[in-house]
Formats: structure tokens, sequence, C-alpha cells
């Protein structure tokens, strides 16, 4: 009886000792759950201010945005300014092309005005002369008429080069052959075919000439 009330009590004893054990560990498995759980908010926390962290620009990318803005302001800047002295450059083109046309034709038309009246005169010439005037009078009215021309070409820089009895000049004449002569030095002009003019000091065209060997 002493016996079995002994073994028992010692079972209880155990019984309470497991117990006891039991709440220890789950105690120490809830006490490391939540510190898990802390440390976990935390590190969440922490990853969440990297990434913020991340999105905000540094100041050294700042700097570099804003000069590569900056840049490309300059660019479409410059852009901007190389267009318009493009199409000034073509406007100026285009009034220089309009004005020289102009100035063509105005020339043209005074010299066209200025050569009417040797028209006129040929016109009337040619409206009075008849066979019983004779030749002397013809050749004094083609004469005047000449004359009248002449002087009119000249008022606009227009002269006759110089050519026989001239050494030959290949900026002034055109030789179209040479021929033997001993009255005159080698390479001296000896007859013209078609005078030379020139216009202004400008040759507009040679004068075609015979030349000595």
């Amino acid at each position: 009886m002493g016996n079995g009330m002994s073994e028992e009590k010692l079972n209880n004893e155990d019984v309470e000792i497991n117990e006891s054990e039991t709440e220890k560990k789950l105690d120490s498995e809830n006490s490391d759950q939540e510190i898990s759980s802390e440390d976990l908010s935390k590190e969440e926390e922490k990853t969440e201010e990297e990434i913020e962290e991340s999105k905000e620009p540094s100041e050294d990318n700042k700097e570099e945005s804003e000069e590569v803005v900056d840049k490309d302001s300059q660019i479409m800047e410059f852009r901007d300014k190389l267009l318009r002295k493009v199409a000034e450059f073509e406007n100026y083109k285009k009034r220089t092309s309009q004005e020289f046309v102009r100035l063509v034709e105005s020339a043209n038309q005074d010299l066209i005005l200025k050569l009417l009246p040797v028209k006129d005169d040929i016109d009337r010439f040619n409206k009075n002369y008849n066979e019983e005037h004779g030749v002397k009078e013809l050749k004094k009215g083609v004469d005047m008429i000449f004359e009248k021309f002449n002087s009119i070409l000249k008022k606009f820089g227009l002269e006759e080069l110089e050519a026989i009895g001239e050494q030959f000049d290949p900026e002034l004449h055109e030789a179209l052959l040479q021929i033997d002569s001993e009255d005159v030095d080698s390479n001296t002009v000896v007859d013209q075919h078609e005078k030379g003019y020139k216009l202004k000091e400008k040759v507009i065209r040679h004068a075609k000439v015979i030349v000595s060997k």
C-alpha cells in the first residue's frame, strides 16, 4: 500500500515537471517567433527605405540630367538659328536672282531704246530712197546711219580693237593664217578678216586676223 502511493506520487511529480518543461518550451518558441517577426518587420522597413532611396536621384545624377537638358536646349537653339540662316540665305538668293533678271532686262531695254532711232533712220531711208538719187546720195545716207549707230554703241562702252599693223596678241587677236611678208616684221597683223571688240576693257570678241611669218 505504501509503495503504491509512493509510485503514484512520483508519477504526478513527473507529469508536473513535464508540463512545466513544455510550457517553458512553448514560451521560448513564442518568444523566438516574436523576435523573428520583429526582425522581419525591421528588415522589411529597411528594404522599403533602401528602395525609396534608390528611387531618389543622387546629386551626381541630378547634375548629369541637368547637363543633358542644357545641352539639348543648346542644340535646339543652334538648330533653330541654323534653319533661320538657311531660310534667310535662300531668300537672299531669290532676291538677288530677281534683281539680276530685272537689271538685264533694264539694260536690254535701254539698249533697244537707244538703237530705235537708227532703225527709224533706216526705215525712212528705205521709204524715201529711189534710184534717181544715185549712189552718192545712198552712200551719204548709209554713212549717217552708221555714224549714229557707232555713237550709240560707244556710249555703252563698246570699242574696236586695233589690229592691222599691230604685233599679234593672243589676248586680242585670233590668227586665221600666216603669210610671208617682206614689208613688215615677223608676227605682225597684216590684214583683218573680222573686227574685234571690247566692252568696258573686257574683250568680248577677238579680231580674226592674218599674221606675217
